[in-house]
């Protein structure tokens, strides 16, 4: 069978080529078992017993802050994003109904708390460069922080020790490193290093730097992930090219387009 037929055969029971093409060369014995499916015992969820009133619920056009209220008011105790999955998800598939994902709560806080994010104190420890605008609220209240999360202090003692030694020039340094912090809690850091050594030694002895072939190479992998069974080598490798060749002052897309040109 060729290829128009598989895809004509996929458009009419709404399949991709690569499953229609698995169906159509399936063995007589295969399809032979499939008059007798197997029979898995149902798993039980904490929305098993809520899923009917959720229904009617929204059958009612009941709306849905008040469905998850009454939900929670009849003894659920799971988490809420789970329950406001499951009421969206009936809502889009039997009634056609959508809703903000974040519907069902609202996080709402004392005017007078303040609210520091693990991420964003992360990025605070992290960042390095003198032109870059730290959270004027982190800054204010690092000291604090550290008191109280002990970890905080030890990740920041941790990641200024690896940021200097790598940053500087002297490779010996580095053992100085592991030394210092093989048996702190981020061990699993220091032996990743200690399997590595020779490469983070290299990179701090040398100027030269493979960020620039790596970066191509995430780039190459995207694409290839994007076109993933939808393309051939051929048109693979004009995406490929293309994606490198835009930015050139000389690039005219008529000319790449063309079958016979010479790329």
């Amino acid at each position: 069978m060729d290829t128009k037929d598989v895809k004509t055969i996929g458009q009419e029971f709404s399949l991709n080529l690569t499953t229609a093409r698995k169906y159509i060369k399936m063995p007589e014995e295969k399809i032979a078992s499939l008059d007798f499916p197997t029979t898995y015992k149902k798993v039980r969820t904490v929305m098993d017993e809520y899923i009917n009133i959720i229904y009617k619920m929204l059958y009612d056009e009941i709306e849905p802050v008040i469905i998850m209220k009454y939900i929670i008011r009849k003894g659920y105790t799971g988490n809420w994003g789970t329950l406001n999955c499951y009421v969206t998800l009936l809502a889009k598939n039997n009634f056609n109904l959508r809703f903000r994902q974040d519907w069902g709560y609202d996080y709402d806080y004392p005017d007078n708390l303040i609210i520091i994010k693990r991420n964003d104190l992360f990025k605070y420890i992290i960042t390095k460069n003198p032109t870059t605008i730290k959270d004027d609220v982190i800054e204010q209240n690092f000291e604090i922080i550290k008191e109280k999360y002990a970890v905080v202090a030890v990740l920041k003692e941790v990641y200024d020790d690896f940021y200097e030694t790598l940053m500087g020039k002297n490779p010996d340094k580095l053992d100085t490193f592991i030394a210092k912090h093989d048996e702190s809690i981020f061990k699993c850091f220091v032996d990743g290093i200690v399997n590595d050594i020779t490469p983070v030694k290299n990179a701090i002895s040398y100027t030269e730097s493979n960020g620039f072939v790596e970066g191509n190479n995430n780039k190459f992998k995207l694409i290839k992930r994007i076109l993933y069974g939808r393309a051939n080598l051929d048109y693979l490798f004009k995406k490929c090219y293309l994606a490198f060749q835009t930015q050139k002052d000389d690039f005219e897309l008529s000319k790449f387009l063309e079958k016979d040109a010479s790329l």
